[in-house]
């Protein structure tokens, strides 16, 4: 094993062949041990073997056996993976109850603010009811059209066409 290793360190693809054929099979198992996902544990094992063609002159005969190495790479890699992935749904987390909870504002703040959203509520006041219904659910409640379509029961061009008419007739109550 320790020749492979050194063989593999100098180059040789039949070495890493012969590697890989020998040690395919418990690097994938010592890995899936730690990570218990074949897609993750395929990717481990393939990024060991990587690691292992790029450092195998790394190795070191005074420092233990060749197999106990190829294992402890594998090994160490699964847990990396899995401390990255603790790391990243606890920076996922962390960055979920920081960020503030929008809330949707109650139509009635946007006219009880200014003189032109009052204007406004009137104009809307004005309207038939069922376009000012329109009105409010596309562009108060941002209800997209095919929706309103399907809650009244009518084509989208319906919706489209009437919420047309609902703004031109808008445009004409509130002045510029």
């Amino acid at each position: 094993m320790e020749d492979l290793l050194a063989r593999v360190a100098e180059g040789d693809a039949a070495a890493f062949e012969r590697l890989y054929r020998d040690f395919s099979g418990l690097v994938f198992h010592t890995v899936f041990a730690v990570l218990q996902d074949h897609a993750q544990t395929e990717e481990v094992a393939q990024e060991t073997f990587l690691e292992l063609w790029s450092t195998a002159s790394r190795f070191k005969r005074t420092q233990g056996n060749g197999a106990g190495w190829v294992i402890m790479i594998a090994r160490r890699r699964a847990v990396d993976r899995v401390r990255a992935a603790q790391a990243a749904r606890e920076r996922d987390n962390l960055i979920a109850h920081q960020a503030p909870i929008p809330t949707e504002p109650d139509p009635i703040e946007y006219v009880l603010g200014d003189a032109e959203t009052r204007q406004i509520q009137a104009a809307l006041a004005a309207l038939p009811a069922e376009q000012r219904e329109l009105l409010v659910q596309a562009y108060i409640r941002g209800v997209p059209y095919r929706e309103i379509a399907a809650a009244m029961g009518i084509p989208v061009n319906t919706v489209k066409s009437r919420v047309r008419l609902a703004l031109a007739r808008l445009r004409a109550l509130v002045p510029p």
